[in-house]
């Protein structure tokens, strides 16, 4: 009998068998269920977090911390970036700025560049009444005026403790001269929750996860005051609890809060069961009524999206480079953003002085976010961008602002999914030589030099810009923005339909040449974030312009003229350029599908495992159907490969996914538990039969090993 048939014989049987099963066993014990209504809700919260992880978010703060530090950030000097606000600017512009504020002696030096020449005001905003919109009953404090030449300004100042007493840095706002933040906003910026918490005092001392090391005494600092503080957790030593609600809260307002909008809330883009993001095929599954078509069915709306470019590629408007200029870029997933925040540094070995104007990595340029460019600024512009009422996105008519307690629950909620760290890639040893093949080709920074000539073909590249599979830099160990070419390609499948839709740019709004024949006008200077790959057979279709539709052609892509004629292929004076042929595509694609398959099975486990310490049957089937589907998505990628596809690891996530759908059907937590033990049991079968993985391995010579805090153990990859 074949393997398939004697499954399928197995399937019916238990079909019969756990039918009865589960009949007898909620006869037996179903006063469980009155038992469950007793236990600690707070635990369910802190639990119920959905694809959320608390340990993942506490990592990120130790990434944040490191990278805070190495840009001069410290207890005693606290640094913050300002730039354009969608929500709160009064008209575009490029300008940006760097304010560093000396806790212990009240020294400010700010520096702006990009400002309009004239005479300009800074001011420290308190939001009294929650809102991030300056509003007329906020506290605010004029910190200096400062002039602006040849587009640059600077403002230096020592602020008087006595002037501060009773305030909070809630924002940081540049205007024009004589007029107030109510009045005229030209850039600002705001703590966000990490900053928060770095100036937290008592969570520095005992947390669980060695967050916060060596801090000192707040009297230490005189003006420690003046900094927010996240909700509770100056009074905790503990941040587990404080986080846990935190990433609860954020996780409801992420897929539930409209924001007084148009009815779309920030996961009707990014998709909690489809890996956050969107794709043609998941469109096409949407009821006619989802907030997604609002362009469709609200005639206020109707120049919100296009419904042809979203329905057929999954594009979305984002105005990027201005409010008049529509730019369409798909939908960026949000998982492991903790591992791709992190801005190069000319001092780390980045290339590019403008990236450290940001705050964060975010958006497909690198420059997506608004303010300073932080994750918490992101949502405020997608807020006035993606769920206004109408076109004229007037904040309190058209859409509600969130509050800065929203705006820190939110990016806890972001920062706590998907991976923490990268997979240790030199380590893992693959079963199919095929994908090991794939693997060996792509964990290599550079060509090898043979004969004194780099040989292009032995090797893909990868590892230079993704290293381990992830979205950072060998170099930097941050995430690199790059021009591969993308735009040039000379086929652009959504310019097919529209054929006067703008070129993307990219990073910054400089005018430039885009296009195969470089004779169309973009604005930006072409470079694009580097996003993580160990996810990316989940997340088709691929670039930030949905160019390609598999896995197999968004490698291919670096074959092409596009990318070897781009300044990406030659990186620091580094000969990157690729030339593969059809047969190390698909090794190099079987590799990322096992990659991500074992990612998926991670993930699962995680949601399997949340599910059984829930009591709440409804929270806890809603987790149980999230890991099925991470489950699913790992059979489906491993399928997808044809060839490489560990048909033997195929066969028991599909019992694993047997198993998993009969946990949703149990009516108790005892019954539910043991069935999701055996659904774990088979992932971990299936684990064994992918791939090995050794500690103690070591590095080919062609490996650039990152910071061991930046991967994965074997263990907790769990193999």
């Amino acid at each position: 009998m074949r393997p398939v048939d004697e499954l399928n014989v197995t399937r019916k049987k238990f079909t019969k068998f756990s039918g009865m099963l589960i009949a007898v066993f909620a006869l037996a014990i179903g006063y469980f269920q009155l038992l469950s209504n007793d236990v600690n809700k707070s635990i369910d919260n802190i639990d119920g977090i959905g694809h959320g992880d608390i340990d993942t978010l506490k990592l990120a703060l130790n990434s944040w911390r490191t990278n805070y530090e190495a840009k001069g950030g410290s207890p005693e000097l606290l640094k913050l970036s300002l730039g354009y606000s969608k929500v709160l600017s009064k008209q575009f512009t490029q300008a940006h700025g760097r304010l560093q504020f000396n806790l212990k002696n009240g020294e400010l030096v700010f520096q702006a560049k990009g400002l309009d020449a004239g005479e300009y005001d800074l001011w420290l905003l308190d939001n009294l009444g929650g809102s991030v919109l300056p509003e007329a009953d906020d506290k605010m404090l004029h910190l200096g005026r400062f002039a602006a030449e040849d587009g640059k300004g600077r403002l230096e100042t020592r602020l008087e403790r006595s002037r501060l007493l009773g305030l909070s840095m809630d924002t940081v706002i540049v205007s024009k001269a004589g007029e107030n933040p109510v009045e005229n906003v030209a850039i600002a910026g705001a703590p966000d929750l990490m900053l928060k918490l770095y100036y937290a005092d008592k969570p520095w001392l005992t947390t669980a996860m060695g967050d916060f090391k060596d801090t000192v005494a707040d009297n230490v600092f005189p003006f420690e005051f003046l900094l927010p503080k996240a909700a509770n957790a100056s009074t905790l030593s503990d941040l587990t609890p404080v986080l846990g609600a935190l990433v609860a809260k954020g996780r409801h307002i992420f897929h539930n809060e409209t924001f007084a909008g148009n009815g779309r809330t920030c996961g009707t883009c990014h998709r909690e069961d489809n890996n956050f993001t969107l794709d043609p095929n998941y469109i096409m599954n949407l009821p006619a009524k989802d907030p997604l078509f609002v362009a469709e069915t609200n005639p206020a709306l109707a120049e919100l999206e296009n419904p042809v470019l979203m329905r057929k590629h999954g594009l979305i408007l984002t105005n990027v480079d201005g409010p008049n200029v529509d730019i369409f870029r798909s939908v960026p997933h949000t998982l492991a953003l903790s591992t791709t925040i992190a801005r190069e540094t000319i001092a780390a070995g980045g290339e590019f002085e403008a990236d450290e104007d940001f705050a964060h990595a975010t958006g497909w340029s690198g420059d997506g976010a608004p303010g300073s460019g932080s994750l918490r600024e992101f949502t405020e512009g997608a807020i006035k961008q993606h769920m206004p009422r109408t076109m004229n996105r007037i904040a309190g008519s058209d859409f509600r602002l969130p509050t800065d307690a929203e705006l820190d629950a939110v990016e806890a909620y972001m920062l706590s999914l998907g991976r923490s760290k990268d997979f240790p890639v030199y380590q893992i040893s693959f079963n199919d030589p095929l994908i090991e093949s794939g693997k060996v080709l792509f964990d290599t920074k550079t060509n090898p030099v043979i004969n004194g000539e780099p040989a292009s073909g032995e090797t893909a590249n990868c590892n230079g810009c993704h290293q381990n599979a992830g979205g950072r830099s060998s170099s930097t160990k941050a995430n690199p923005t790059r021009n591969t070419g993308v735009e040039n390609m000379k086929v652009h499948p959504a310019r097919l339909l529209q054929p006067d839709m703008a070129y993307d740019g990219g990073f910054g709004v400089t005018e430039s040449a885009c296009g195969p024949h470089r004779d169309q006008v973009c604005y930006g200077d072409g470079r694009f974030n580097t996003p993580p790959l160990i996810e990316a057979a989940d997340t088709a279709p691929f670039f930030h312009n949905n160019a390609v539709s598999t896995l197999e052609e968004a490698i291919a892509a670096y074959n092409s003229e596009a990318f070897n004629a781009s300044p990406g292929s030659l990186s620091k004076d580094k000969d990157r350029s690729v030339k593969l042929d059809s047969t190390q595509v698909v090794a190099l694609a079987s590799f990322l599908r096992a990659l991500n398959a074992l990612e998926n099975i991670r993930q699962s486990d995680m949601l399997d495992n949340q599910a059984k310490r829930i009591s709440n049957n409804a929270t806890a089937r809603e987790l149980a159907r999230l890991g099925r589907k991470e489950n699913q998505d790992a059979i489906r990628v491993l399928k997808e490969g044809v060839l490489g596809n560990n048909w033997k690891a195929v066969q028991k996530l599909e019992k694993a996914d047997y198993y998993q759908g009969l946990a949703l059907l149990a009516p108790v937590q005892a019954l539910r538990n043991r069935i999701l033990a055996l659904a774990l049991d088979q992932k971990a079968q299936a684990r064994a039969l992918m791939a090995t993985c050794d500690p103690s391995a070591i590095p080919a010579s062609t490996v650039v090993v990152p910071p061991a805090d930046m991967l994965y153990s074997c263990s907790e990859i769990g193999l």
